[in-house]
Parts: C-alpha cells; structure tokens; sequence
C-alpha cells in the first residue's frame, strides 16, 4: 500500500506543488450555498439536488463517516453509474479531507485487485444491484476488502442510513492538498493512480469555464462516466464553480439524450467520438437541431474534421470542436473559441491554454509536453514519475503534434501504445498479457483500429502454438475466466503464422495496422 500523504510529502520535496491562491470545492461550496441555496446543483430523472439540500446531505454524511472512525486523510472510493448521490460522496470528501478514488463500473476483479490494494482505500460506496451486477457483493468477496463497503440504492440501501446522521462542521483541506486519485491505463500495461489537488481541480474548471463562457444560465449534459476525468468534472465541480447546472444521465441513449436535452434546454455537452455521431444521427430522426446547444466538445479519441463539420452542421447555434487533454493534463486545449472558428480549424485539437511545448521537434513536429495550474501533482507510485516530466517541469503527453497559427495544436500521433475506446484508455500490453497466459497463444499483438461508433476497436493478432487451434470463442472464454472488464475484449481476432519484427525483435505495430485500416 502507497500511503498518500507520504507521497504528497515526497512530491512536495520535488518542487510541483507550490502555493496558488486558489481555494477547494469545500470552502467554494459552502459560500455558494449560502448565497443561493435554492440553486439547483444537479438533477438526475426526477430528482433535483439544490446547493442547500447537497450541502446538508455531505455534512451528514461526513458526520456518519467520521462516527465510524473514518478520519480526515482517509481514501474512500465509489464504483457508481451517474447518480446524485456520487456528487454528495464528492462534495463530503471536499468538505472533511477524505480522498476520492473514483472507480468505473467497467472495473471487474482483475481491475479491482490492481487498485484497491494498492491505495488501501478505507471505504467504498458501491451499488447494491445495477443492470444486472452486485457491485458491493462483488467487492466484499475480494481479498482483504475495505472495511467499510456501503450500498446504493436497491433492496440493501446503507446510503439512505448514513444520510440520517446529523449534519457535522467541515474540516475544509488545504487547497494543495491531495483531493483526488483516478487511475488511467498506460503504455507499461499497469494502471497509475494520478493525483489531482483541490487547487488543481479548481484550474481546470476555472480556465475551461472562462473559455467557454460558462455561468448561471448553463446546463451541462452529463452521459460520461462519473468515475472519469472528464464525467467527474462535468458533474462535480463544474455547477459549484461556474454556477452551472449538471444533468446526469446513467447510460448512453442517443434518442433519450436528444429528448432530455431539449427538454431541459442543455446548453453545453462533451463527450467521446461516439456520442457526437450518434446524437447527430438522433436529432436527425427526432427533428430538432438542438436549438439550446451552444457548445459540444469532443475529445478522447480519433476525431474526424468531417465530424465537427457535420456537428456544426447540425446544430446551428452551437459551437462543436475537438479538445485535447488527458487525466494528467485535462483540458490544456478546451476546444475553439467562436463557432466562426470552428470549422476552419476542425483539424485542430483545440487552441492551447496550457504552457506547450513540442520535445525533439522535426520539421514542426514533436513530443508534446505541458505545465499548467491544472496539471496533475505526480503519480501515486514514485516509479511512474521517472521519464514523464522534463527538468523543468513539462508534463510528457506520449503524443506527437504540431501548432498552427501559433495558437492551435494538432495531434499528429503517439509516442505512447494506447487505444482509445470510447473515450477509456486501454492498455494493449495489459490485453497481450493476459492473451498470453492462454496455452494455445504463442505470441500476440494488440492494437486499436479506427472505427466510427466507438473512436478505436481492439484488434488482437495471434500466432498459436503449432498444432493448437485458438479462435474467437477461445479468446472471448479466456478473457472472460480472467474476468477482465468487457471493454477491453478485442472486437476482431487475426491469426498469422508470423508477426512482423524489428531487428530487436519488437512487433512492428504500423505494419499490423496497415494491414487492416485503409491507406
């Protein structure tokens, strides 16, 4: 177990957090509510969540947790779809100086046991029964599980419970103090836990909410996962920061979220490559253009100039761009600024905010590297810190692009081997891992494919063992006995009789990808 507050002292000793002037979602909350505590915060279906009833409901439920013996400092993970009560989780960590650590509802077993171990989370708050899966049972039955595990919703509802507690004061946190630990998939197959700060959150949503021009009179669609970055921010910070109002929706409908939008009159939306094709195709069949949308940001994965293009299209009074970021960084480049903008530069990733540089450039192109008040404090294992950051303190994206005009950044590729799929990073040396471990595989190599609905597919080649046959029924038993979360099952399966190497002996993976994806 990597204790967090040794981590942030080591961090500290480095030199990346220095003293910003910003305040945390504790202390801002706490004057937002009092200036206006009728606001509506977020909305779920029919349930409204204003600043004063989410204010209320974190203080009790700070107060329940501080009763059973959860100290401030203490990490408390959830593994929750987009509900309201995740934004009451968040807004008490906030409040009292626990840290979050968010967990997709992707995660099974595999993922689980990777993590929690690892940041010794004392609790978890986890759905009881979700389409069709016990989380909290799932979570009970791992190996020296948490503590304390508490249900939401269904039949074994212990959230409701602690809610009845009585309200206790806040213990706001330090500003630069560790708020938050996602974990993302990299490049070494293992997943990294990234530390955000109060003050870090804060200027991502600071300077993305100027940017954009967000205030009291927006509402922001939230179908991203909660337990992402980006889901995370919409949701939580963004109405207690900017003044804004957040509507939460479970899962990805295209036709329902055409149907909410226009219903609540949703001004701003962001989302992976799939969300914007499939709303775009849904408005079309429902009739509407979305006249209250002002703003679709898309990011995450491969997006095509002839997308924006047709979002711009679609949708006559909004905004629609590409943005550029990732869970170290987020939002160094929040998109376009004017829709006027927009169209010239739909090949663009967006007008950088963030310090850029590009390392080892050749003919305009290099490694691009960012340092910015929203950038991430280090990673939980000191071991992933080697090689990310330049002496001065540039953040390494592992992606290749060059600036236009001076201002806009263009992603040209990747330094780092990840797929991008819906929005997720998938680790192909984690799926090659695991492929290997079956007896019929010899060698394997994955890669991501581009594909319109979901920004990349997972492609696995195999070379099996002579004699031994291995098809995609095999690969599927196999990945599932692993229980390896769904998502990162490759979608095709190539056998070869050789993979193409290197003179070390490495796959040469643009040579797989030429064999699939068209010139």
């Amino acid at each position: 177990m990597i204790a967090v507050d040794r981590r942030m002292a080591e961090i500290r000793a480095a030199g990346r957090i220095r003293a910003t002037g910003r305040r945390g979602l504790g202390e801002i909350a706490i004057a937002a509510a009092a200036a206006d505590p009728d606001a509506v915060v977020v909305r779920e279906g029919d349930r409204a969540v204003t600043r004063g009833e989410m204010l209320s409901l974190a203080r009790r439920l700070g107060g329940a947790l501080l009763d059973r013996g959860v100290a401030p400092g203490a990490l408390i993970a959830f593994q929750l779809p987009n509900w309201w009560e995740a934004c009451v989780i968040n807004l008490a960590a906030a409040l009292f100086g626990y840290r979050l650590l968010p967990l997709l509802t992707m995660y099974r077993r595999a993922e689980l046991l990777a993590v929690l171990p690892v940041t010794g989370a004392a609790v978890v708050f986890a759905a009881d029964d979700w389409r069709g899966m016990a989380y909290a049972d799932r979570i009970a039955a791992l190996p020296l599980p948490p503590k304390h595990i508490f249900r939401v919703r269904g039949d074994r509802d212990d959230f409701a419970g602690l809610l009845s507690h009585a309200e206790a004061p806040p213990a706001l946190p330090l500003a630069d103090d560790a708020k938050m630990i996602l974990f993302t998939s990299g490049s070494t197959g293992r997943p990294k836990g990234v530390i955000h700060t109060h003050a870090s959150i804060d200027a991502v949503i600071a300077g993305a909410g100027a940017f954009w021009g967000i205030g009291r009179d927006d509402r922001l669609y939230v179908p991203s996962p909660i337990a992402h970055i980006g889901g995370s921010l919409y949701a939580f910070e963004f109405p207690w920061i900017t003044g804004c109002e957040a509507i939460l929706s479970e899962r990805w409908d295209p036709e329902t979220a055409v149907a909410e939008m226009d219903r609540h009159g949703v001004t701003f939306m962001a989302g992976a490559t799939p969300f914007l094709s499939s709303l775009i195709e849904a408005a079309r069949a429902a009739g509407t253009d979305l006249p209250g949308l002002r703003r679709f940001i898309c990011g995450g994965a491969s997006v095509q100039p002839d997308l924006v293009r047709a979002g711009l299209d679609a949708f006559p009074n909004a905004t629609v761009s590409r943005a550029f970021g990732s869970t170290e960084v987020p939002l160094a480049c929040p998109g376009i600024r004017t829709r006027d903008e927009a169209g010239p530069r739909a090949d663009t990733d967006g007008e950088c905010t963030a310090e850029i540089r590009l390392l080892d450039p050749k003919d305009g192109e290099g490694e691009i590297a960012f340092r910015a008040p929203q950038m991430f404090a280090g990673y939980l294992d000191p071991a992933d810190d080697a090689g990310a950051f330049t002496g001065d303190g540039f953040f390494r994206m592992g992606d290749l692009g060059r600036i236009v005009d001076g201002r806009f950044l263009r992603v040209t590729g990747r330094v780092k081997d990840i797929i991008i799929r819906k929005g997720e990073n998938i680790s192909p040396l984690e799926i090659e891992t695991a492929l290997l471990r079956h007896p019929a595989v010899r060698s394997v190599a994955v890669i991501g494919v581009p594909d319109p609905d979901r920004g990349e597919m997972v492609a696995a080649f195999v070379l099996p063992e002579p004699g031994v046959a291995f098809d995609f029924d095999a690969m599927t038993a196999h990945l599932s006995a692993l229980d390896m979360a769904r998502q990162k099952f490759p979608e095709r399966l190539e056998i070869v009789d050789e993979l193409p190497l290197t003179a070390v002996g490495k796959v040469r993976k643009d040579v797989l990808r030429a064999r699939v994806v068209p010139a």
